[in-house]
């Protein structure tokens, strides 16, 4: 494993920049800082910085609060400028995959290659009925001009962006158990989990087999759309629509509008995981993990459960790592959980081989 002493991940979202310090030098993970700031309406807009000097001005002030120990940072991007799609090719070596890849790619994403950043990963071999043997890869690109706002943001606060990686992928580690194997029994082939972090602005999906992601989506619609929605609709105070949205207050004609968003949320992501079925033929997910601020929605997981027919899990970011000398009480941690499996899935990167 490569071990690099002390990762930080940086997950900069429509409400809020997450910051999180992992020591990954012992044989566990150690948390040992842990920062959120609060963002004001329109600085990142659908999950896109609009004023990369505001943020840069934000994430000094974190890093002056939290006193990280270094500058060198992972970053998540996620949003309707990122691509990702799965490609089927014959099989060939690993050197000449790269420019296989980049001579297809442009049937596949809606972008000029020129204009594009493209990274991609294996994800799957097979066999076809004319016995070729044939590879799965899962594409990413990203638009060049969005990543580097959010370079020039962390550019602007004095930080060295080291690798640039998807919100959907990074959350993989820290809501996935380590070493957890989706056995029912012994002698069973492993089934596939369905990972869903529900942010403020964006809601990521993650279908992962054998600790692989195979199929990403993202939603561009996230809890704060049904907080608005409330208060929009209804003539709501922002804080009175999130009191009635996370069940805390009720109020027959709010809670009737937000069980049909919930329903037509919920269809969206049914709809997602049944395209996913539709080309890969896998019919094999066991239980679903929901994260993110939005996932405290009122009856969401009942929703999901009826929806998708699978168990529905509260994910819990924090079970991968120890927790340093944080500055927070365990109701604070409970608190903030909820909204940090991409910055801690973010440190965690550096633990892969």
């Amino acid at each position: 494993m490569a071990r690099t002493g002390t990762s930080i991940g940086v997950d900069i979202s429509t409400g809020s920049v997450k910051v999180a310090e992992v020591n990954i030098t012992r044989a566990e993970p150690v948390l040992n800082k842990l920062g959120i700031i609060m963002l004001p309406e329109g600085v990142v807009r659908d999950g896109e910085i609009e004023d990369p000097a505001s943020i840069a001005g934000y994430l000094k002030e974190l890093w002056k609060t939290n006193r990280f120990s270094r500058r060198k940072v992972i970053l998540g991007v996620s949003n309707q400028k990122v691509i990702v799609r799965s490609m089927d090719l014959p099989y060939m070596a690993e050197e000449e995959l790269d420019s296989a890849v980049r001579y297809q790619v442009q049937e596949f994403i809606p972008i000029p290659i020129e204009d594009a950043i493209i990274d991609f990963e294996v994800v799957d071999e097979f066999m076809t009925g004319e016995e070729e043997r044939m590879q799965t890869v899962l594409l990413a690109a990203a638009h060049r001009e969005m990543i580097q706002n959010f370079v020039d943001a962390l550019l602007g606060a004095g930080l060295n962006p080291v690798a640039v990686e998807l919100k959907a992928f990074a959350m993989t580690r820290s809501l996935l158990k380590r070493e957890y194997q989706f056995l029912e029994e012994e002698g069973e082939a492993p089934g596939s989990v369905c990972l869903i972090n529900i942010g403020s602005g964006i809601s990521n999906i993650c279908v992962v087999k054998e600790q692989t992601p195979r199929f990403v989506r993202m939603l561009m619609r996230g809890g704060d759309y049904f907080t608005k929605l409330l208060s929009d609709k209804l003539k709501l105070s922002p804080v009175d629509a999130e009191e009635i949205k996370q069940g805390r207050s009720t109020d027959k004609e709010a809670n009737a509008l937000l069980q049909r968003e919930i329903q037509a949320f919920v269809g969206e992501i049914r709809r997602s995981l049944e395209f996913y079925i539709s080309q890969t033929q896998e019919r094999d997910l066991k239980k679903v993990i929901i994260s993110g601020s939005g996932s405290r929605i009122i009856n969401l997981p009942l929703e999901l459960n009826r929806a998708l027919r699978l168990p529905i899990e509260i994910g819990h970011p924090l079970q991968n790592v120890q927790l340093g000398k944080l500055p927070y009480t365990p109701e604070e941690l409970a608190e903030m959980e909820a909204s940090i499996a991409v910055c801690v899935g973010l440190a965690l990167r550096d633990l892969e081989e």
